[in-house]
């Protein structure tokens, strides 16, 4: 979602800059699956609970921070309430200041913007099943042959 929002944006506002996300979504892409296959082989030892720890990590910075809340939650939601909620153009410029931001003027790129809490928030969901499923196995007592 982050990539078709980003390429897109970097085309409809002429904001070549924009394109550096599609790199940072891909790298994040390898990394999150990295380090999932990595714990998902290793579960049971202290290389798997790092790759768990170091996919918490990234989900969590990356998925959920920077791209569902700063990115969807922040420059599309917020904007988007108080510019169609009427606020004033002078607090929208200090909020969101040109160039960097757009005032909503395209339907696209404002619904791509505003999707991108919808993938953050089911990583998050995910991740906090992942991990309460971790500590539940992790606090059952290893069992002896045949018992």
């Amino acid at each position: 979602m982050t990539s078709i929002h980003h390429v897109y944006g970097a085309l409809r506002y002429e904001t070549p800059w924009r394109l550096h996300m599609v790199a940072v979504a891909a790298l994040t892409a390898l990394g999150l699956t990295g380090a999932l296959r990595l714990f998902r082989a290793r579960q049971a030892g202290g290389l798997g609970t790092a790759a768990l720890g170091l996919f918490a990590l990234l989900t969590l910075a990356l998925p959920v921070g920077m791209i569902g809340t700063y990115e969807g939650l922040y420059n599309h939601v917020l904007k988007n309430l108080l510019f169609f909620g009427g606020a004033s153009p002078s607090l929208l410029h200090t909020l969101f200041p040109p160039p960097v931001y757009e005032l909503p003027n395209d339907f696209f790129f404002e619904l791509t913007g505003n999707l991108q809490v919808v993938p953050a928030a089911l990583s998050l969901l995910f991740l906090s099943r992942l991990l309460e499923q971790w500590l539940r196995d992790r606090k059952r007592p290893a069992r002896a042959f045949g018992v």
